[in-house]
């Protein structure tokens, strides 16, 4: 969420501050990803994120008042971070080609796009994990490319990328171990070259973490509480790779590969970039082991392993060294077919897994969110029932604020309503629910501006004033010549007004 809204911050109020978009700041101050400043209501997350996406929501939002964008906000979150995705995967490909066949290039691209965490976590919300999986593999593809063409220019690249990966996520800044390896052993004489534009990316974040939050990291410091050095640790790490509802191996088994791909690198001394391909097998080990000493180290709500994201690069990368070495070795026998029928059910079997992570985990009720070593109750399973039994809705959705190319419902007992009759009634609920079916299925009628208006009727008889203003905005946007929707719109600013006095007053007595 405040990565959602912080563009919106910047682009309209010129701060970085979020009591702009909520009724009572300091009820959502009791919120994990959000603390109080100065008064102002803040994120304990980076800004990184927020500040790179912030033209993008711009060009997004043109043209929009603050109601109308945040009306929009989950849509734009949402096509953002699939191209953040997007991104990822086709800077992957650029990288994988370098030293793989292109069969072995697309298929590996393939299985880091569909059969792993970049679906279901990195394309799906505004997570931390997705920007880091792109920044890594654009400083990979800069060393690249520098040993292909040595120049100045790469390690520049290379230096402003590490300076926004480690204050983007800090936990993940070991990554940049081997990197800074390939600079000081490799290349000593790009040395400045690389620094210094490792500072100046990092260090406007550094300013904001330190001015605000009085400390490197900002807030997000406060998850060093978190740290458990107690034997639990080791049992944590196996959670990370085989728990049956947070393990690496479960929810993309094919990355098993990856294993017995880094035993096929082949011999450091032949090939620089190999060398830092093995550098980077024991800095994934220590990644993970500073992840299982955190006291949620299955991440919270989230599908699957969400803290291991941003290790996905380089796990597929020697997935696809793996397949390299195992398709030039193939001989037509039993032997071999066998292996090529078990890589095809691992990766089939986790891209499966990641679909139901993307198109049903977002309906499992808190209810039946299990902890991470229950086995009793399977993420992946319950994902799929609580999906199937919920899920009614198909959109295929364009960049916002268009409305969506493609819309299915499997409900349509909206449409025989009596919404009438319901309103008479007094069931405002029920009415609200049939013109928000009604818009989304036909957003481009002749009287959709009457439906905004109808909708932002029921919400205001159901207090729900925020919501309503948006719905009377939308009504005027489509017809500003439309007096009903500008006096309900006028009507329901003073309910809001007259709501947040009586929390004022309530909280001072």
């Amino acid at each position: 969420m405040p990565a959602a809204y912080l563009p919106l911050s910047i682009i309209y109020y010129h701060d970085l501050f979020l009591e702009h978009f909520f009724t009572n700041p300091q009820t959502v101050s009791d919120a994990y990803a959000f603390t109080t400043v100065n008064g102002h209501l803040m994120s304990i997350f980076p800004i990184v994120i927020p500040v790179l996406i912030t033209p993008v929501v711009f060009l997004c939002t043109g043209g929009m008042t603050p109601d109308q964008a945040v009306l929009n906000l989950g849509f734009i979150a949402r096509m953002i971070s699939a191209g953040i995705a997007a991104l990822a995967v086709s800077t992957f490909y650029l990288v994988v080609i370098r030293f793989v066949p292109r069969k072995t290039a697309i298929i590996s691209t393939l299985i880091f796009a569909f059969a792993t965490s970049t679906w279901s976590i990195g394309s799906q919300a505004l997570w931390q994990h997705g920007m880091i999986e792109l920044l890594l593999l654009l400083i990979l593809y800069a060393i690249i490319r520098n040993e292909e063409h040595p120049s100045p220019a790469w390690f520049i690249i290379a230096g402003i990328l590490s300076g926004l990966l480690v204050f983007c996520r800090p936990p993940d800044a070991l990554l940049l171990i081997p990197v800074l390896g390939y600079v000081v052993l490799m290349n000593r004489k790009y040395l400045v070259h690389y620094c210094i534009p490792a500072v100046l990316s990092g260090l406007p974040f550094l300013a904001y973490n330190w001015y605000f939050f009085g400390n490197v990291f900002g807030g997000y410091v406060q998850n060093l509480d978190k740290f458990d050095l107690s034997i639990h640790a080791i049992s944590n790490y196996a959670g990370l790779l085989l728990s049956p509802n947070k393990g690496l191996f479960i929810f993309s088994p094919v990355l098993i590969l990856a294993i017995f791909g880094y035993f096929r690198l082949g011999a450091p001394e032949d090939n620089r970039i190999t060398r830092i391909f093995q550098w980077f097998g024991p800095v994934l080990i220590l990644e993970t082991i500073v992840y299982c000493f955190f006291s949620d180290w299955g991440g919270g709500y989230s599908y699957g392993p969400r803290y291991m994201t941003g290790l996905l690069p380089l796990l597929c990368i020697y997935v696809a060294i793996f397949l390299s070495d195992t398709a030039a070795r193939f001989r037509a026998g039993m032997h071999d077919y066998l292996k090529v029928g078990a890589i095809a059910v691992l990766i089939i079997f986790s891209v499966i897994v990641q679909f139901i992570g993307v198109f049903y985990f977002p309906y499992l009720a808190d209810a039946h969110y299990p902890r991470p070593w229950d086995s009793s109750n399977p993420l992946i399973i319950s994902s799929l029932q609580d999906g199937i039994e919920h899920l009614d809705t198909f959109a295929v959705q364009s960049i916002p604020p268009f409305p969506p190319l493609y819309y299915y419902t499997r409900d349509d007992a909206w449409k025989y309503l009596n919404v009438t009759a319901v309103m008479s009634a007094g069931d405002y609920s029920t009415a609200a629910s049939y013109y928000v079916e009604y818009l989304r299925e036909n957003p481009d009628s002749p009287n959709s501006f009457v439906m905004w208006n109808n909708l932002g009727c029921c919400l205001l008889k159901l207090k729900e004033y925020d919501k309503a203003i948006i719905s009377f905005d939308r009504a005027l946007a489509i017809n500003p010549q439309y007096k009903a929707a500008e006096l309900n719109r006028a009507a329901a600013v003073q309910l809001l007004a007259g709501a947040n006095r009586t929390i004022e007053i309530n909280q001072q007595s």
